[in-house]
């Protein structure tokens, strides 16, 4: 089963997923947020936690509970491997507020 963040069962309060690598749950990104994910990959700086360049543009986002990582849609397909996330911890630029 497919699920887009902002979906029907977005809206009842829990996606059911979480974070392959802690099994933390995942919440939907808001709406600023993959607006300012799309303009960094537009310009080159989204970066995986592996340092790779973003390829594709964000259409979502799921965020991990404790607000470390940050795992992206592209195309409507969730890309739920670790090594794809992107990192919130540090103060930078998919991070931002």
């Amino acid at each position: 089963m497919m699920v887009e963040p902002g979906g029907k069962e977005m809206a009842a309060g829990s996606s059911g997923l979480v974070c392959p690598e802690t099994h933390l749950p995942l919440e939907a990104a808001p709406a600023e947020q993959v607006d300012r994910l799309v303009e960094l990959q537009g310009s080159g700086e989204l970066r995986t936690i592996t340092g790779q360049a973003v390829e594709g543009v964000p259409t979502g986002a799921w965020i991990r509970s404790d607000g470390a990582l940050l795992y992206l849609v592209i195309d409507g397909i969730s890309r739920m491997v670790t090594e794809d996330a992107v990192s919130l911890e540090e103060e930078g630029p998919a991070g931002g507020s």
